[in-house]
């Protein structure tokens, strides 16, 4: 169980005025500006946009990326209706060791599940996704064969890797960050509504489509390849031929060139 808060940042820590991203109004000098940091600068900018952040337990806000780091502040996260509540995933699956960009992926696809649900319900934040909430839009079986995918990667991120982080923290801790989490799928939501065995059955039937080509093609180059078998046999049984009649003396070694560079014709059989 993790009882204690995370490492503060140290307040010693600056951001130099020509490298502070947020002195400057456009994404590619930001970004430039960004990558410039070291991580523990970029933590700086991250705690004090979100103040929300510092007693999240045992988020290690250093291991983000650049890249995180301006999805966060200024990118597409900055400005999404749960942008505090992606802040927070964001820096779990970082301590949590996950890949950068399998990040964005996750990221791409939660923040199109919270639109989807924004559009549908009218929700101004993540914790106005009530459990009705779910079932009621787990109903709409056209809408749910376009998501498995992206519901797929919802469920890992927030049921798994956030629940096993809750699971580690302490009864207070838990009660602190709740409001800061985001909404789990329900028990069993993607076996009951999301079709994956279909899903699956469709991949399946692709990669065969595509096995079959190949199979074809793999026959066509062996038989290609066996028809030239003969005409290797001939001529292995050649050359091994006048190999013999050499070493038996029948056969001298032929010359290719004279003395003074000229051709002289071997005194040998031909190739058949």
């Amino acid at each position: 169980m993790i009882q204690t808060l995370p490492r503060p940042v140290e307040s010693a820590i600056e951001i130099p005025t020509e490298l502070d991203p947020r002195l400057v109004d456009t994404a590619g000098k930001q970004r430039q500006r960004l990558g410039k940091l070291s991580p523990a600068q970029r933590a700086v900018l991250i705690l004090d946009h979100y103040t929300e952040l510092r007693g999240l337990p045992s988020c290690d806000w250093e291991r983000l990326s650049s890249g995180t780091t301006f999805s966060i502040l200024f990118g597409e996260t900055s400005r999404h209706f749960a942008h505090l509540e992606l802040a927070v995933l964001a820096g779990i699956l970082a301590s949590a060791g996950i890949p950068t960009q399998y990040h964005r992926e996750i990221d791409s696809a939660i923040r199109s599940v919270l639109d989807l649900l924004q559009q549908r319900f009218g929700i101004s934040s993540p914790q106005a996704i009530t459990h009705d909430v779910w079932e009621t839009w787990g109903r709409d079986t056209d809408l749910m064969r376009t998501l498995v995918i992206r519901l797929r990667k919802y469920a890992a991120a927030v049921n798994h890797h956030v629940a096993d982080y809750r699971e580690r923290l302490s009864r207070e801790d838990q009660l602190h960050i709740d409001a800061l989490l985001l909404p789990p799928l329900p028990k069993q939501f993607r076996q009951r509504f999301v079709p994956t065995a279909e899903q699956l059955a469709a991949a399946q039937r692709q990669r065969k489509a595509k096995m079959d080509v190949i199979s074809e093609c793999a026959t066509a180059i062996l038989a290609l390849m066996l028809g030239r078998y003969p005409s290797m046999e001939r001529f292995i049984r050649w050359y091994r031929q006048q190999i013999e009649q050499i070493e038996a003396g029948e056969l001298n070694v032929p010359r290719t060139t004279g003395v003074r560079g000229r051709r002289i014709r071997p005194a040998t059989s031909t190739w058949p």
